[in-house]
């Protein structure tokens, strides 16, 4: 079971949002385990049920397991074309870039905030930057199996790409002299978020058409990457 490790995911929210999206291959519970939503989908879905003593389940979860816990096919990741593709058919798409996340359950609050504001698509490198995997599906809450994620080998490269599909790129940066609520996003967004430590790349603001800034007043001069983007988020959509 430890090289299963990777499609492991636990949690009553996330296992129950992956039967909806068909990727659950297993379902480990324990024998008092009871929950009507699941049961239906166990029910309607048919995978491999094992019946567990708690004490194992929770030998075999790092974390908050709710009685059950399932093993999942491994993510697959979409082609940048199908994505610019997809936003062909959306008013107004945003995409988003993320720039080297590195943590996990930031990466899984970012494809939340994603699923809620309807984005098109999220790009991630395929360096420097945490994978999809069972530990950013738990911090999704399901969102990992709607929104559609490309990995890329070149985050410029991709931008050049956007712009010639009439993206406007938005690029996040404390430093930047305008507001985020000063621009208008009536026009293809590709938005930008920096990783937790180092921010955007100083290549891509270069390559940005907007460097916008979210103002802030306390103490500490940074906002979380995930609290961030959904920030912006909710400004761009609305």
């Amino acid at each position: 079971m430890e090289k299963e490790n990777i499609n492991l995911i636990f949690g009553r929210n996330p296992v129950k949002e992956a039967l909806r999206a068909n990727r659950v291959t297993k379902v480990f519970i324990t024998n008092n385990f009871s929950d009507k939503e699941i049961n239906l989908l166990l029910q309607e879905k048919k995978p491999y049920i094992k019946v567990i003593s708690i004490n194992e389940l929770d030998s075999k979860c790092r974390g908050v397991h709710q009685g059950i816990m399932a093993e999942i096919k491994p993510y697959e990741y979409l082609d940048l074309d199908e994505i610019i593709r997809r936003s062909r058919k959306v008013k107004v798409p945003i995409v988003v870039i993320l720039d080297g996340i590195n943590d996990t359950h930031n990466l899984g609050a970012i494809l939340r905030s994603c699923d809620v504001f309807n984005v098109t698509g999220v790009i991630i490198p395929k360096h420097n930057q945490v994978p999809l995997n069972a530990t950013v599906a738990k911090s999704s809450a399901g969102a990992i199996n709607f929104v559609p994620v490309a990995q890329v080998s070149s985050l410029n490269q991709t931008i050049q790409r956007l712009k010639d599909n009439g993206f406007w790129v938005v690029s996040t940066d404390g430093s930047a002299q305008v507001d985020y609520n000063q621009l208008t996003y009536d026009f293809p967004v590709a938005l930008v978020i920096g990783s937790e430590g180092k921010g955007v790349s100083s290549l891509i603001i270069k390559n940005s058409d907007y460097v916008v800034k979210i103002p802030q007043y306390g103490h500490v001069n940074s906002l979380n990457a995930s609290v961030a983007a959904g920030i912006l988020l909710a400004r761009i959509r609305n």
